[in-house]
């Protein structure tokens, strides 16, 4: 089995990562549309709705559907959101076209690059997926400066129609490389059983302590992250240079993201769950308590990289709990924490923002809602106690 899969996976999370660019967009669409922060907010937030919709169902497409027909399919699709974005300048293009068009091929296209990365392919699984879920944030580096660079240029909705044309690019290229790949098909597309199935798998405690410990972190990360640009803003940074919010919280998630697949082998994906979830509370308590631009730039960096290992960590602890393949179905389910945190996470620092224009109380419910995240999974047994089938 070749590398190529895996590299056609990691372009295309690279990709979709243009999606933590955001940050850099928010104060443009309010001068642009005319809205307010939060409704601005509102766009971002059913993207993780839609986000969790494609998540949730990849499962059932790859039994209908081959790798490289889904991953052209859903970069059109996404391409055709963000024409939407651009071409309408308006509150609902970027509800249609990038909230739910946009987000819902996010969800597919991050599930199809996850399950890539779980063929047997020449490297380690681990360094599969560290390298996948990195790939995500590095779109997340990258992208920012290049979106501002366009927006001084022509604007907001410039961006939306260059990167469709980049998408629709990619759907062609990226869909006849993995074809002629022929990657095979993964493990659990043999599975039977419908969307809802075993909605809760054989051990509901596991499950459901899983669920609630990803929304208390994604909750509070996404607090911070979806608003990167304007906290380090806030905090003193100049306006102008605003994209070393975003920036640097990606960077962060990159290299954490790398490393947290190699720590999973030798450490319980629960024990570095844990871990992860201390990292986010820390910082952003002591953001609140010490505020500065420098205390704003540490937290976002260290909240970012916690993100960022927890996207390769999650899928990990998932794999050790209920096994390799049940994977997509079970990590789907859990998701739908992801979809309802980032639904409301975004959007409640933006009116926390209208309301008291500013931060301080955003950041601090964050950190106490990542402190009531650790103490959820801290009661997760182990795993050598807990292997179970899905």
């Amino acid at each position: 089995m070749s590398l190529l899969p895996l590299i056609i996976a990691i372009v295309a999370n690279f990709s979709m990562g243009s999606f933590y660019a955001w940050s850099v967009l928010v104060v443009p669409l309010e001068e642009s549309i005319g809205a307010t922060r939060s409704d601005i907010s509102l766009a971002y937030s059913i993207t993780f709705v839609s986000m969790t919709v494609g998540m949730f169902i990849t499962h059932s497409l790859l039994r209908i559907a081959s790798l490289p027909y889904l991953l052209f399919i859903f970069f059109v699709i996404a391409g055709l959101g963000m024409a939407i974005c651009g071409y309408f300048e308006a509150l609902w293009s970027l509800i249609l076209g990038y909230g739910i068009l946009f987000g819902f091929s996010v969800g597919v296209t991050y599930f199809l690059a996850m399950t890539a990365a779980h063929l047997n392919l020449p490297i380690r699984r681990s360094i599969a997926i560290s390298m996948n879920m990195a790939a995500f944030a590095g779109g997340g580096l990258v992208w920012p400066p290049i979106f501002v660079v366009i927006i001084e240029w022509q604007g907001a909705h410039a961006v939306f129609l260059l990167f469709a044309a980049y998408l629709i690019v990619f759907s062609v290229v990226g869909g006849l490389l993995m074809r002629a790949a022929r990657p095979p098909a993964h493990s659990s597309t043999s599975e039977g059983g419908g969307i809802f199935t075993d909605l809760f798998t054989n051990n509901p405690r596991i499950f459901i302590l899983q669920w609630f410990g990803f929304i208390l972190i994604t909750f509070a990360a996404l607090m911070a992250i979806g608003h990167a640009a304007g906290i380090v803003t806030f905090y003193g940074l100049p306006a102008e240079q605003n994209y070393w919010g975003p920036m640097i919280t990606n960077l962060a998630y990159i290299l954490f993201a790398l490393s947290a697949g190699i720590i999973c082998d030798w450490i319980t994906g629960r024990r570095v769950l844990i871990g992860l979830a201390i990292l986010t509370a820390l910082p952003l308590l002591a953001l609140y308590f010490a505020p500065s631009a420098t205390m704003s730039m540490v937290a976002l960096a260290l909240v970012g990289g916690a993100f960022g290992a927890s996207a390769t960590a999650w899928p990990m602890a998932v794999t050790g709990y209920y096994g390799a393949a049940a994977l997509p179905r079970v990590y789907g389910r859990l998701t739908t924490s992801y979809g309802l945190a980032g639904l409301l996470g975004p959007f409640a620092a933006g009116l926390l923002y209208d309301w008291e224009g500013g931060y301080e109380y955003s950041v601090l419910i964050a950190g106490v809602l990542a402190v009531f995240g650790i103490a959820t999974l801290m009661a997760l047994p182990k795993r050598n106690k807990a292997l179970t089938s899905a």
